[in-house]
């Protein structure tokens, strides 16, 4: 094995982790703040030992920043052993799906917002979705010029887990599945007298329930947040949509009002989908997502999932 370091560069969750094992595998020192606790810069004394033994390391942190690059560098170049960087080109929203997945391998669920986080507040990989926005922000992509023998792009691809697969049929609610009646404020409902739904409209899900798609609902509901309507009163209207429809639907909604994005729920965030697909193993390429709004076909797209406007796909209900 010859002396070098690589250092990985890229957004929380950008996929950093599968390349670092590579190395380590190969012998190479991981050095890492999730490991050894601390700052950053608290890696450089552990890196120095390392290189001037004659070892090669990995260094696995987000390095977004020059200045937090430039230590490392300038260490390597005194002892005339070569660093190499990963750059994880991955977009912030990909980042997002892949945190979001990381939550359910390890703790089984997701959490949407710094509430819900509070339970794993002692695991450093799990985080608000805040924290991805600021990295974005502070990104500075790392070139030759800063010192590095060699700067990599990486590509990111999405792989989808092949033992998932069911179907299903991914739901908005207002706008969707129902109208709000001229007693309403027009947007959503706030109470079930002023759900309206379709005359066809459980025809056709029950179409679609019948060839074995799953309905599952996601649905933006930041009147609560707001304080327009409780959360006990956005559950009275999902529960009387259903009653009017004839079908059980499953149903999770974002309560967080914006801006600003404060949770991985709140779409075309990704959250509310994530779980129910790992929660039912769901092919992604199988499923399809119904919606009204610009928001819905995001999350859908970002998720590789089939989107169909409701007028479309309910022929105008």
């Amino acid at each position: 094995m010859k002396n070098e370091v690589i250092m990985m560069v890229g957004l929380p969750g950008s996929g950093k982790s599968s390349h670092v094992k590579k190395y380590v595998d190969q012998g190479y020192l991981h050095l890492s703040r999730d490991k050894e606790g601390g700052k950053v810069i608290s890696l450089l004394p552990l890196l120095e030992k390392q290189i001037a033994n004659g070892g090669s390391a990995v260094l696995d942190c987000t390095f977004v920043k020059r200045s937090d690059r430039q230590p490392f560098i300038d260490k390597c170049n005194k002892f005339n052993v070569p660093i190499k960087c990963y750059f994880m080109n991955t977009k912030a929203e990909d980042c997002q799906i892949n945190v979001l997945n990381r939550m359910w391998d390890r703790h089984g669920k997701i959490f949407f917002d710094k509430d819900d986080l509070k339970e794993v507040k002692e695991d450093p990989n799990m985080f608000p979705i805040s924290v991805i926005f600021i990295m974005k922000k502070a990104l500075e992509s790392p070139t030759v010029a800063e010192g590095f023998d060699k700067v990599d792009k990486v590509k990111f691809i999405r792989k989808n887990n092949e033992s998932y697969k069911n179907k299903a049929l991914f739901l908005d609610y207002d706008g969707t599945l129902r109208e709000t009646s001229a007693e309403g404020n027009g947007m959503y409902p706030v109470k079930p007298s002023e759900v309206v739904v379709g005359p066809i409209t459980a025809k056709v899900l029950k179409g679609y329930q019948n060839d074995g798609y799953r309905l599952l609902g996601v649905s933006n509901q930041s009147g609560i947040g707001k304080g327009v309507l409780t959360k006990e009163d956005a559950e009275s209207c999902f529960d009387e949509t259903n009653r009017q429809l004839g079908i059980d639907i499953e149903y999770s909604y974002c309560p967080h009002r914006v801006p600003p994005v404060s949770c991985y729920c709140r779409k075309p965030q990704s959250g509310m989908v994530v779980n129910y697909i790992n929660k039912y193993e769901i092919d992604v390429s199988k499923s399809i997502f119904v919606g009204d709004m610009a928001s819905d076909k995001t999350c859908a797209t970002r998720l590789g999932i089939t989107f169909i406007h409701a007028g479309d796909f309910f022929g105008g209900k």
